[in-house]
Parts: C-alpha cells; structure tokens; sequence
C-alpha cells in the first residue's frame, strides 16, 4: 500500500513540474472586469498595453499557495516594465483572502470574482489556471495547475509579448551578438 502511495505521489509531482505555458487556443478573449479588495473596478481593457497575467486561484487550493511566491517574484523582476498580474480569487470572502495576503503578502491586484461568472466565461474548472494577454488585449498563452513564474520559460514568455522598444527586450549594453 505504501509503495502504492508513494508511486501515486510520485506521479502527482511530476505531472505538477511538467506544466507548460501552452499557445492559447481558446478563441477570443474572455470578459473580465471585477472588483479588487478594496471595491475599485478593473476590466481587462484597461490594461491595453501592458502584458497581463491573469491568474485564477482560491486560498483553499494548495498549488495556487504555492505559485504565489513565484508569480510575486516575477512582477517584481519586471517592476517598471508594461506588466501586470491580476489575481482573480473564486467566490470567497474578504476576509479569508485578507487572512491569506497576511500570511503570504501578495505584490499585485487581487479581484473578487464573487459569482464564478469570470470563471465560467475564461472557461476555468481548474485551479489554478493562469493566461497571459499580450498588449493588443487577445489571450496569447495559458497553463492549467501549478506553474514556476520564476523559470526562464515564463519570464522570456512575458519578454517575448512586451511591446517593441520597450528597453526590457533590447540587448544589454555592452554584450556582444555572440554573447547573448
């Protein structure tokens, strides 16, 4: 029973390291527009512009706590750049999120998605789910279950979508071709 469990566990982790920001291939964007914790409204349009991750969780689902830390980091690696993190949490109140943020402060906007309705029209069953937009607003990439915001694969995904001359996607002074 024991090697059951450990194989099954075994299992579970591997399938959790082996996900994959995969092309978007859900059609159009979906709506989003939601209040934060603090009642300011946000809509997806509003962000034309920028590269968004939209990322759906909820405080009872442990892989969303998980990738939390990673999804900081990344914003904070891209501070100053046109990027942004929406944190859609699913049908929970104010107080437990709060409760959370406590615990694991959050460094981006978190929106209530209090009915499910976001969910249901980006198609989200579940957590968490995650989609990056590009600046033009279409959905452009997405991952299913826990992801690492810190891998290069994540960071050259959000890179590749910023909008041309911005200086995060110009080379370095000073490397030359054969350097980068």
């Amino acid at each position: 029973m024991r090697l059951l469990f450990a194989l099954c566990l075994s299992a579970c982790a591997t399938l959790a390291a082996a996900q994959q920001l995969r092309p978007w291939q859900g059609g159009a964007t979906p709506p989003l527009a939601l209040q934060d914790l603090d009642g300011r409204a946000h809509a997806l349009q509003d962000y034309r512009g920028k590269v968004v991750l939209i990322n759906f969780w909820a405080t009872w689902c442990e892989p969303c706590r998980a990738e939390m830390p990673s999804i900081n980091k990344l914003r904070a690696s891209l501070a100053g750049q046109p990027f942004a993190v929406l944190a859609v949490n699913l049908g929970e109140n104010e107080q437990r999120i709060r409760r959370f943020m406590a615990q694991v402060p959050l460094e981006f906007t978190v929106l209530l998605d209090r009915d499910n309705s976001a969910a249901k029209a980006w198609r989200t069953r579940v957590l968490p789910a995650s989609f990056l937009v590009g600046p033009d607003g279409r959905v452009r990439y997405a991952v299913i279950g826990e992801y690492d915001w810190e891998q290069d694969a994540a960071r050259k995904a959000v890179l590749g979508l910023l909008p041309p001359g911005n200086p995060a996607t110009q080379p370095r002074a000073g490397l030359s071709a054969s350097s980068r």
